[in-house]
């Protein structure tokens, strides 16, 4: 006999159409999967940094002792670093659980059943997985060949139901920043334009758009300290808003929304800039390096990036995204594949370490037509 609740509670028909979100493979799936222990793995496929927080970080999570207490609800202290860091009074900040749990208050905050979002494909697929859960809708407006995006399409798409334009600047996986100008434009629609900056402290305008927050009353700015700052694992992100949207995503949320040790990280981060800046800088650096490296390979197609991510697109007839899978994975790699109808034939690659960018140039010069199913019939 089926249990009670089953028979009678069901659950909400826009989560029979969501599309879960596939992360990058851990380091235990793939260790498990493929044989090769932990500690001889390089992860490249979730855009962490290799660096780590700095030792400023480290030492004041240590020190600290009073972790039985709950933080700061109004996140004071950290407001008022952020404040300095970004030049925006604290009234425009609001700290969250990573940016994706500001993603998804904001998403829940504006969107009904029926209504819509414009974000522009290729880009990270979260906005679309909330927002069906939302009961809501993805009008899809494509990028250009060269990943700009198409304002006059997104301009022509626009329907009474529109509720928000989403952009990701720099975008992932494409790595390329969003102009200002179209921001500017699209601003002028009234919609809400949400700008997420997860990795724009890689990029040649650092500062971002945060700066425009107080001039328009419909611009969004999302930020993260996952990527600059190594510290993806305490999930700390926070936003830049109107007063009036602050005003209500405080509403919303929870209470203690940020845990003490992710308080603790950004303000020591906040604190050591120039610690941070550097580590930045070398990232940088690799990246270039590692553009060269990819570009270098035949059948890749590396993508310009200013994020600290390269997507490079398989361009050889007779070479498959598989083959270079079997080719890195035996070097004990991870890399980010795509299932993506606008990202087939396409891998994206984390910037690491000096020593990583070695070690996958050993691996990519391996690569042969067939090698995944050689590898395949081997393992059989």
């Amino acid at each position: 006999m089926q249990p009670y609740a089953s028979r009678v509670v069901q659950v909400r028909p826009e989560i029979e159409r969501i599309a879960p979100y596939v992360p990058g493979e851990s380091l235990e799936a793939f260790s498990q999967r493929t044989g090769i222990p932990i500690d001889r793995l390089i992860k490249l496929n979730s855009n962490e940094n290799p660096y780590g927080p700095i030792p400023p970080v480290l030492a004041a999570l240590g020190r600290y002792v009073s972790y039985n207490n709950y933080p700061d609800t109004d996140s004071t202290a950290l407001r008022r670093a952020l404040a300095e860091f970004t030049g925006l009074a604290e009234r425009y900040i609001v700290l969250s659980h990573g940016s994706n749990e500001l993603i998804n208050l904001l998403w829940h905050v504006f969107l009904s059943v029926g209504d819509n979002i414009i974000c522009c494909p290729p880009t990270f697929t979260l906005y679309t997985t909330v927002t069906t859960l939302c009961g809501a809708y993805v009008i899809e407006v494509p990028r250009t060949e060269s990943y700009d995006l198409d304002v006059e399409a997104i301009l022509s798409a626009l329907t009474p139901e529109t509720k928000l334009i989403v952009l990701c600047s720099p975008n992932n996986p494409t790595g390329n920043l969003v102009a200002q100008e179209d921001i500017r434009r699209l601003l002028e629609t009234g919609r809400i334009v949400v700008v997420d900056e997860a990795y724009v402290e890689f990029s040649q305008q650092p500062r971002g758009v945060a700066h425009l927050v107080p001039e328009y009353p419909n611009l969004v700015v999302l930020r993260s300290f996952s990527k600059w700052a190594g510290l993806a694992g305490l999930r700390i992100g926070y936003g830049l808003f109107p007063e009036w949207i602050a005003s209500y995503l405080r509403r919303a949320q929870c209470p203690f929304e940020v845990n003490v040790a992710g308080h603790i990280a950004a303000i020591e981060t906040l604190a050591h800039l120039d610690c941070v800046w550097e580590r930045v800088q070398l990232l940088i650096q690799e990246r270039e390096r590692l553009f060269q490296v990819l570009a270098a390979q035949p059948y890749l197609a590396p993508v310009p990036s200013q994020g600290n991510f390269i997507m490079a697109r398989v361009c050889d007839e007779e070479i498959t995204v598989e083959d270079i899978r079997a080719s890195v994975e035996s070097y004990g790699i991870l890399l980010r594949y795509f299932q993506h109808p606008y990202l087939q034939n396409v891998l994206r690659v984390t910037v690491g370490l000096p020593e990583h960018t070695d070690l996958l140039a050993r691996a990519l010069a391996e690569v042969r037509p067939g090698r995944a199913k050689r590898s395949t019939n081997s393992a059989g």
